[in-house]
């Protein structure tokens, strides 16, 4: 497995928290858009696009907006996501400068399995669109990657205002490709960002591991 870079997780954890804060003051945002801010223009098209959808439930029932990928991510070697990775870590540090808090920020850690998908649209639906047809969350939440030969790990922050959509995804998700950081490990203090790295080196790669077949 890949090695785990315990402070750069943490660093890049409140890295997004802070971004993901800023972002919740876009309020007229609808919840696919809301945390997908960053929206890179690749073959001159943004990555992103955003429509409005009725999921293929009857007329005048339930309408939102859901992602469509310009580009299929799973396609060319699987190197978009990674791609996308670094260039979202870039831009959240140039937004952000040395923009610092001490605050703690309410909310929990999603992870998932980015390349281990059906691509049915279940999540998608379930959560009003904040995670996408590829099960994967949005793009302002990522803060940490972990590559594991052919299987990746995608950290997200979820803030509480949409850790009930987030569950909801997990809920109907058929092949449980998403998860809460937490409950692999009930004791662990990660509902709440913890201020400094566990003491116990090992505990934190334990919980690691228990995502990896």
């Amino acid at each position: 497995m890949q090695e785990i870079n315990e402070t750069l997780f943490y660093e890049n954890l409140k890295l997004s928290q802070i971004y993901c804060e800023q972002q919740l003051l876009n309020c007229d945002k609808n919840t696919a858009s809301i945390f997908r801010s960053i929206n890179p223009i690749i073959n001159g098209r943004n990555i992103f696009e955003f429509k409005i959808s009725d999921y293929g439930f009857a007329p005048k029932t339930r309408y939102c907006f859901s992602t469509e990928w310009t580009q299929d991510p799973l396609r060319n070697g699987n190197a978009l996501y990674n791609e996308l990775f670094d260039l979202q870590l870039l831009k959240k540090r140039d937004h952000l400068g040395k923009t610092l808090s001490n605050k703690e920020y309410n909310g929990r850690i999603l992870v998932a399995q980015i390349d281990c998908t059906v691509t049915d649209g279940a999540s998608e639906v379930s959560s009003m669109g904040l995670i996408d047809v590829y099960d994967c969350p949005p793009i302002d939440t990522w803060f940490y990657l972990l590559d594991n030969i052919n299987e990746r790990l995608l950290f997200a922050w979820i803030p509480n205002e949409f850790v009930y959509d987030a569950n909801q995804a997990i809920e109907v998700n058929c092949v449980d490709c998403l998860s809460w950081f937490d409950e692999k490990e009930p004791q662990n203090k990660f509902s709440k960002v913890a201020q400094q790295p566990d003491n116990n080196p090992k505990s934190f790669y334990d919980i690691i591991r228990k995502y990896f077949k």
